[in-house]
């Protein structure tokens, strides 16, 4: 009788802790299958956990006849734990494999879902939302995940280098922090609220007896905008300092975008499979005054006074493309 429940049972290794060095050693491993063959009298199962994949081989002989059938005909996405002893082999793209010994299916999948794990791209979004939790088991969104977590892991460890502290401020505010105009109403115990479009406010404050802080957070705007630049809402990183002014404050926005683009390189190399295109980081990103950013635009033949606001569709004019670059980097930020 295959057990269902995890009972006493739980993993003794993730498959990036396994090796063909380990031969002979039992352990149990736990995820989701991802494909299964049959030959006959042996059984071919790829089971993946969140750091890779784990090659389980049940074989007449080795293995329970009950176990090596069961396997036969899970289907993929359904959810295992597999006890078993390692097996160097040659032949396993890991160099080893499972020979299982005991097997608790805790979901056994019923319908096959609409695309695979295996797929670079599925075009039909909301066919990928219907089914959001096997969407994210393809390798190609992991790594956005896993490297978008990289990259917020080495912020914070800049800021703590720097002797900054968190904070965290409340997202439901009674008043607007940058304007009207772009508020989210909420009704709050019957009263009116709105979505936090900044932490501006409380860092102002929290400035006043802790110097310098910072927040990664996120932020609503209601802005009828469908621009790259303006989003409803947004994760925003935010910093503020006493006893600097704004060239201190570009400074370490410059070392917040080294850090973050150094991060995905060092995650790139890591992962070659994800295929990520880095820029070159150059040794310091150029500065502009505002009065250099107009008459570079003018020159550039953009229909700009001083006074206005540097439009996107200005800044790309010629020799502005990379000014245009790095502002969007920063806003990202």
């Amino acid at each position: 009788m295959i057990k269902t429940e995890l009972g006493t049972l739980r993993r003794s290794h993730y498959s990036n802790e396994l090796n063909s060095l380990m031969d002979g050693s039992e352990v149990t491993v736990m995820g989701w299958i991802l494909t299964v063959r049959g030959h006959g009298n042996i059984s071919f199962v790829t089971l993946r956990d969140k750091n890779g994949d784990i090659p389980i081989v049940a074989k007449k002989g080795d293995c329970p006849d009950e176990l090596r059938e069961k396997l036969s005909v899970l289907k993929a996405h359904s959810s295992i734990a597999v006890v078993g002893k390692v097996k160097s082999s040659e032949k396993a793209p890991t160099g080893f494999e499972i020979i299982p010994t005991d097997l608790r299916v805790f979901s056994d999948v019923e319908k096959i879902p609409p695309f695979e794990p295996l797929a670079k791209t599925v075009k039909n979004i909301d066919t990928r939302l219907e089914v959001r939790p096997i969407d994210l088991r393809r390798k190609t969104l992991q790594h956005i995940f896993n490297v978008r977590s990289d990259v917020l892991k080495s912020i914070r460890d800049y800021f703590y280098k720097e002797e900054f502290t968190e904070i965290n401020t409340p997202k439901m505010i009674a008043t607007a922090t940058e304007g009207g105009a772009a508020l989210f109403a909420i009704f709050y115990y019957n009263k009116e609220a709105f979505l936090a479009q900044s932490p501006q406010l409380y860092k102002e404050q929290l400035t006043m007896s802790f110097e310098k802080v910072f927040e990664i957070g996120p932020i609503f705007r209601a802005e009828p905008s469908r621009t790259n630049r303006h989003l409803a809402e947004a994760i925003s990183i935010d910093l503020e300092e006493a006893f600097v002014d704004y060239n201190d404050v570009m400074n370490r926005i410059e070392n917040i975008i080294k850090i973050s683009l150094n991060s995905v390189i060092d995650y790139a190399k890591n992962n070659p499979d994800a295929e990520f295109v880095i820029p070159q980081i150059p040794d310091s990103i150029p500065r502009y005054s505002y009065d250099d950013l107009v008459e570079k635009m003018q020159k550039a033949g953009a229909k700009t006074e001083w006074g206005d606001d540097l439009y996107p569709s200005n800044l790309k004019k010629n020799r502005c493309r990379r000014i245009l670059f790095y502002q969007r980097l920063a806003f990202r930020s």
